[in-house]
């Protein structure tokens, strides 16, 4: 893990000085020096989990190393492997908030790997993939640090990075790409994007600032403040001028097939509509179309409240159809004979199930 005496200076430290191994990690590195066995880095998170109690107080040491993992993952950093040199190496994380919608609250940095049972022979064939466990633990030494929202133009303007430094065995096997020649960080990569991004904005702006055009020998127009170019151009006045001139001088024949005048003017009514004659059809036409819209609305509306009536009649129906089918299953019909005719009450219950004879007393 990091020494002590490692300590960044000049500004106050984000993380914990050194991460904690957990248990599993600590029986990771163990396995590692099998030969049929390769620690492999799986992914390192951010997570909002605080390492404290249920009473707010501080995990010791042995408490973190019992962790098995982290309540959550709110962001998955850039992971990279240093070489090993002299049995050391060091793993390093990188979190940028490039596309990050919203501020990240982390409170600690969770680093995840498993142990791959491989060919003793060739351990880039993997014949069996292990579990993936918590390796190490990394508290914020605040209660919780923030990784800030994504500039609106997506590009990164922050990121933040953590490492683990390692001393492993000769015996160990370790998972990881090196590149031979040289070594940098993610976070240095991000960082020279940005700075390269920076000056390649700042030189397009430039160039936008010295671009000028030039037309019919008018003097050079620049881009304003909104980089737009707005040429010179002829109004009418000046153009029914050149117009007369070239007519009268030029020997102008026609435009679109009508001849100039005497003064060189070209009466081009015949061959185009005026602006306004233009703009009154298309705003009556418009009105129209608006009175129109206006018009299927009521009608809709009209439908609507129809429907809606019809509804309610149909369902006054349903309930007296229903009332009527319930009385004609249902009701009992009582008639009222004399005693006298009580044979007569007897045959007529009798070819009426439904009905009641009443046999008077008189």
């Amino acid at each position: 893990m990091a020494d002590e005496n490692d300590k960044p200076t000049g500004f106050k430290p984000k993380f914990w000085s050194k991460a904690i191994l957990t248990h599993d990690g600590r029986h990771a590195f163990l396995q590692s020096v099998e030969s049929n066995h390769v620690l492999h880095y799986t992914r390192v998170t951010l997570s909002s989990q605080k390492m404290v109690d249920g009473q707010g107080n501080t995990l010791d040491n042995e408490a973190i190393s019992s962790l098995t993992g982290l309540s959550d993952d709110l962001k998955e950093g850039i992971m990279q492997l240093t070489p090993v040199v002299d049995n050391h190496f060091a793993v390093t994380a990188d979190f940028d908030n490039k596309n990050v919608p919203d501020d990240i609250e982390f409170s600690s940095i969770g680093w995840y790997g498993r142990i791959d049972t491989v060919d003793p022979d060739d351990h880039d064939k993997v014949t069996e993939t292990g579990k993936e466990v918590l390796i190490a633990v990394l508290p914020t030494t605040k209660e919780y640090e923030v990784l800030a929202a994504g500039a609106p133009d997506h590009r990164s303007t922050q990121v933040i990075s953590a490492q683990l430094d390692f001393t492993i065995s000769d015996a160990a096997n370790v998972n990881m790409t090196v590149n031979e020649i040289g070594y940098v960080t993610r976070a240095e990569l991000n960082s020279w994007e940005v700075d390269m991004e920076g000056k390649i904005n700042k030189e397009l702006e430039d160039q936008a600032k010295n671009l000028t055009v030039e037309l019919d020998g008018k003097d050079a127009t620049k881009p304003d403040e909104n980089h737009v170019i707005n040429l010179p151009t002829y109004d009418k006045t000046t153009i029914d001028k050149m117009m007369a001139s070239a007519g009268k001088g030029a020997g102008i024949h026609s435009v679109q097939g009508v001849a100039p005048n005497s003064d060189g003017n070209v009466d081009l009514s015949g061959v185009f509509y005026a602006k306004e004659d233009v703009d009154r059809l298309v705003n009556a036409q418009k009105d129209r179309i608006d009175s129109l819209t206006g018009e299927n609305g009521s009608k809709t509306n009209q439908i609507q409240d129809l429907n809606t009536q019809i509804t309610g009649l149909n369902n006054q129906l349903n309930d007296l159809l229903n009332r009527v089918k319930f009385l004609e299953e249902n009701a009992v019909m009582g008639k009222r004979f004399a005693k006298a005719d009580e044979a007569a009450a007897e045959a007529w219950e009798k070819d009426h199930p439904t009905y009641i004879a009443f046999i008077s007393d008189k």
